[in-house]
């Protein structure tokens, strides 16, 4: 410990002895690594990021498959194979031995702000879902004021709404006297029970609803925006997207058996089809952890491509920082011969030389911090195409951890090479470098050398 303090006080001297190399390296290291970390901040929103509610990994979201056309099966909405029944639902949730909760959620429209709001005569547009009364109680989410929707609210004539918790911020100022306030939704009044937390954006990712409603028959609010037909009423027209929570004795098998056998009476008994061409759909069950896949589906591609890319750029900065480190270490060759002489071992200044590189890493990945958070919000714009996707892109441990490992790891790739070159001398030539002339010579060679290293 007291030779790796030694090492970082003399390594820190060097650096602040050569303040034109050194601000030339921090600030390549700082887009190279900032570049990456930014790309690596969507990633983590996108495709890593688990659901902020309880036990994410019991969570499946049911989808349709099907072997072969049918004639006469209902018509499906929004998110396609993903749109199931009503009624369905209703039986799934009242008599089931798979789930500990089935939860049903619909948007309200199909862009970000679909619903005409109107609050304390102001009017607006926003975007929300209608949700089963067990949708916050079923993920595991608690309110941060007031209390969450309940399966009693699907039923009873007091419409409720729970808002989200960047809509309170923007249009109530995080009054807490909200609780009890009503607002007008599609021209229906509604009153605030409750506030969701920060963290929670619903379980797809990319659409941050600003409010909920339990599942009730409102006329001028209707799935998807449809408000020409009753959705709770049609047999023909399946709309609901469900997600269930498995119970842990029950295996993925097991519950595609017995929800294959629900699907196909649901088709029987409410479309009407016939159990031979029934028997050509089944349930698919898909993990929900991570929440809806169609943002991981339309970015994940892109994403990966843009990393590979920045990767290289991450590269090209490690090979100009080892250039500049060999041309720097010109100018350190006696000195590390004198330190040969003296006795070091070759082992020892590389470490030494290292730990410098190290330090320049460092300070790049601190600066690459400050860039990455800045070149993140500017590629989630350009992503979005408009107005921002609802996306955490904030510093996280996840985020600083890869910011930390990519600044070792390239402060160990720009630094080896040269640390390597550099022991390697002669060292009775070296020493007897004293003529001024010929060392003259040299550094205007020299001179001309580093600055076209700069420049690269």
């Amino acid at each position: 410990m007291s030779t790796l303090l030694q090492d970082l006080k003399f390594g820190l001297r060097m650096l602040a002895k050569n303040p034109g190399f050194t601000a030339v390296a921090v600030l390549t290291l700082a887009l190279g690594i900032g570049a990456n970390t930014a790309i690596f901040s969507l990633i983590d929103a996108v495709m890593l990021k688990t659901l902020p509610v309880k036990n994410p990994q019991q969570l499946v979201v049911l989808s349709r498959r099907q072997t072969k056309a049918v004639r006469g099966g209902p018509g499906y909405s929004g998110h396609g194979n993903s749109s199931l029944s009503y009624l369905g639902f209703k039986r799934l949730r009242g008599h089931n031995d798979i789930f500990s909760s089935v939860i049903g959620f619909v948007p309200l429209g199909t862009g970000p702000e679909s619903v005409t709001v109107n609050i304390d005569g102001r009017p607006s547009v926003a975007g929300g879902e209608m949700v089963s009364g067990n949708y916050f109680t079923g993920l595991g989410v608690s309110p941060i004021l007031g209390r969450v929707l309940t399966e009693a609210d699907e039923d009873h004539a007091a419409r409720v709404t729970v808002l989200g918790y960047g809509y309170w911020t923007r249009k109530f100022g995080r009054d807490p006297a909200v609780i009890g306030k009503t607002i007008t939704l599609g021209g229906e009044t509604f009153s605030i029970v409750g506030v969701a937390p920060p963290e929670f954006f619903g379980v797809e990712p990319g659409r941050a609803p600003d409010f909920w409603i339990p599942l009730i028959d409102v006329p001028s609010l209707g799935p998807w925006g449809v408000v020409s037909q009753s959705p709770f009423t049609s047999k023909s027209w399946w709309w609901l997207l469900i997600v269930g929570r498995l119970k842990p004795s029950v295996s993925q098998s097991q519950a595609r058996a017995a929800l294959d056998i629900w699907i196909r009476q649901s088709l029987t008994d409410e479309v009407g089809l016939a159990p031979a061409d029934a028997r050509a759909f089944s349930v698919g069950l898909d993990p929900a952890s991570r929440g809806l896949d169609s943002l991981r589906g339309k970015f994940s591609q892109p994403l990966l491509i843009l990393m590979g890319v920045v990767g290289l750029v991450l590269l090209i900065a490690c090979a100009n920082i080892a250039a500049l480190l060999l041309a720097r270490a010109q100018g350190r060759r006696r000195e590390i011969a004198m330190r040969l002489a003296l006795g070091a071992s070759r082992v020892r200044l590389i470490r030494q030389l290292l730990t410098e590189s190290l330090l320049l890493a460092a300070a790049g990945g601190m600066c690459a911090m400050a860039v990455a958070g800045w070149g993140a919000r500017i590629l989630l714009r350009l992503m979005s195409g408009g107005p921002s996707l609802p996306l955490e892109v904030h510093p996280s441990l996840t985020v600083g951890g890869f910011a930390t490992g990519v600044s070792v790891l390239t402060g160990i790739l720009f630094g080896l090479v040269p640390a390597l070159g550099s022991t390697r001398l002669s060292l009775s030539p070296t020493l007897k470098e004293n003529a001024r002339g010929a060392l003259g010579s040299r550094s205007a060679r020299w001179r001309l050398g580093k600055s076209l290293v700069i420049a690269q």
